[in-house]
């Protein structure tokens, strides 16, 4: 059975909410577009080892396999992708956490939204460990174990590196400059950078 075409008004209140929420910039693609590839994924295990692996569902190894993410997207027809423009000053020092937190936030609050307004496949990721961000203080993820529920489900949101989307790819096709972090460039304006999070939505 085809399934029916989102809202195009919906989904522009949707994208006005992400924004509403602190992003600096949206953009709507077809999931079919959206490049996974499971290198991205092997790069959380390194050389070297992000200091996030193993610490959350959302996360290596416990993260979803990159194949089964690639057959659940079947269930998805559109992508909203929003940023936070930050120096990388920023994205490199303690502000990192902040922003990386309002991420998870404005993902979860989405997807949340497209819920309640009938869009009944919602699924929100985000850049960020969401141990480092909200659990930081605690020993373990309750979750993981076996503890109890996510601590803080209304917020945490699983990653998308972690599924092996390829965001430079994205980014491209929004027109987003995204690449290495410079942090003296070379016409000697503050350098900047970019964070990101998506809510799939079908």
């Amino acid at each position: 059975m085809e399934k029916q075409p989102l809202d195009k008004g919906l989904l522009q209140e949707l994208r006005a909410q992400a924004r509403f929420l602190g992003a600096s910039a949206t953009g709507l693609l077809p999931v079919a577009q959206l490049n996974v590839d499971a290198r991205f994924a092997r790069m959380c295990a390194g050389p070297p080892t992000c200091p996030s692996y193993g610490l959350t569902p959302g996360c290596p190894p416990h993260a979803m396999f990159v194949e089964d993410f690639k057959c659940r997207l079947r269930d998805f027809q559109t992508v909203l992708v929003f940023k936070i423009d930050a120096p990388v000053e920023d994205l490199l020092g303690e502000k990192r956490l902040p922003l990386a937190r309002a991420i998870h936030r404005i993902a979860a609050t989405v997807e949340r939204s497209a819920l309640s307004r009938g869009i009944s496949k919602a699924m929100g990721m985000a850049a960020g460990s969401c141990k480092e961000l909200f659990c930081d203080h605690d020993e373990a993820c309750a979750v993981l174990a076996h503890q109890g529920p996510c601590r803080h489900p209304d917020l945490a949101r699983p990653s998308f590196s972690a599924v092996g989307v390829d965001f430079s790819a994205l980014a491209a096709q929004l027109n987003w400059p995204f690449g290495k972090l410079e942090t003296n460039p070379a016409d000697g304006k503050p350098a900047m950078g970019l964070m990101a999070g998506l809510v799939l939505l079908g």
